[in-house]
C-alpha cells in the first residue's frame, strides 16, 4: 500500500526539478539585467546614454526573459503563454506592461525588474523548502506506515482456533495496539495537511491536491492509511468473534 506514497516522492522530486529549475532561471534573468545599460530618464550628454534606440534596452530584457525563464524544459508544458502573459503572472500587470510597452529602461526601472526577479527567485526558494520537508513527512509515513503493518503480519503467526482464550485476548489487545498507531498516523497527516494549506499563495487549492493531482490518490498517504486501517479493523474483528466463541 505504501506504492501510492512512493508515487507521491516521484511528484514531488519532479516538482522539485522543475521549481529549481525557475528558480535558476530567474537568478540568470537578474544577472543579465544587471549587465543590461540603462538609459537615463531626462535628457544628458551621450556619454550618459544608451547610444541604442531607446527601446532597445528593453528589448534585451524581454530577450533576456526568454532566454532564461522562458527557457526552462517543462515550460511550455506547464504554461504555455505569450511573454506578455508570463510577465504579468510573475512580476504584475505594470511592471510587464512598461517592459513590454515602454520606452526606456531607466536605472530606476532596472532596479524595480530585478527586485521583481530577485522576488521570484525567493518565491521559488521558500516553495523547494516546503517540498523538501512533504518529501520528508512522506518518507516518515511510509515507514511508520510498513513498521505497523509488519508489526501486525507477525501476530498472525498461529490459526487463531489454536489460541487459549488469553492468547487471544493478549492477540486482541496487540491488533487494537497496531489499529491505533495506523489511526494515529492518519491524524498526524491530516494535522500535516492543514499546516500547510497557507505555503502555497497564489495557487487555489492545498498543497497535496496540487502536488498529488495526476496521482491515483490526491491524499496519498491518507489513502494507504484507510487501506491498512481497515485490514487491522478485519483482523480485530475476527479476534473478536472468536472470542465470543471460545470458552
Amino acid at each position: 500500500m505504501t506504492a501510492r506514497i512512493e508515487r507521491a516522492r516521484t511528484a514531488v522530486a519532479e516538482e522539485r526539478t522543475s521549481v529549481a529549475a525557475e528558480r535558476d532561471a530567474f537568478a540568470a534573468f537578474d544577472r543579465r539585467v544587471a549587465e543590461i545599460s540603462a538609459v537615463a530618464a531626462s535628457s544628458s550628454p551621450p556619454l550618459l546614454t544608451d547610444p541604442r534606440p531607446s527601446g532597445a534596452s528593453l528589448e534585451r530584457v524581454r530577450t533576456a526573459y526568454v532566454e532564461t525563464v522562458m527557457s526552462v524544459p517543462h515550460y511550455e508544458t506547464e504554461y504555455d503563454d505569450t511573454v506578455a502573459e508570463s510577465l504579468a503572472a510573475e512580476f504584475g500587470d505594470d511592471l510587464a506592461a512598461a517592459l513590454v510597452g515602454g520606452s526606456a529602461l531607466t536605472p530606476e526601472f532596472r532596479d524595480a525588474v530585478r527586485a521583481a526577479a530577485a522576488a521570484a527567485e525567493r518565491e521559488r526558494e521558500a516553495f523547494l523548502d516546503v517540498l523538501d520537508r512533504e518529501d520528508a513527512s512522506l518518507a516518515r509515513a511510509a515507514d511508520d506506515l510498513s513498521a505497523a503493518w509488519a508489526d501486525l503480519v507477525a501476530l498472525d503467526d498461529r490459526p487463531l482456533s489454536e489460541q487459549s482464550f488469553d492468547d487471544l485476548y493478549d492477540l486482541w489487545g496487540s491488533v487494537r495496539e497496531v489499529e491505533a498507531r495506523i489511526d494515529g498516523l492518519g491524524m498526524r497527516r491530516q494535522e500535516t495537511i492543514r499546516g500547510r494549506r497557507s505555503e502555497l499563495p497564489g495557487v487555489p487549492t492545498d498543497l497535496a491536491e496540487y502536488l498529488y493531482a495526476d496521482c491515483p490518490a490526491n491524499y496519498p498517504v491518507l489513502a494507504a492509511v484507510a487501506d491498512r486501517g481497515r485490514a487491522a479493523r478485519r483482523a480485530r474483528r475476527r479476534v473478536e468473534r472468536r472470542l465470543a466463541t471460545t470458552a
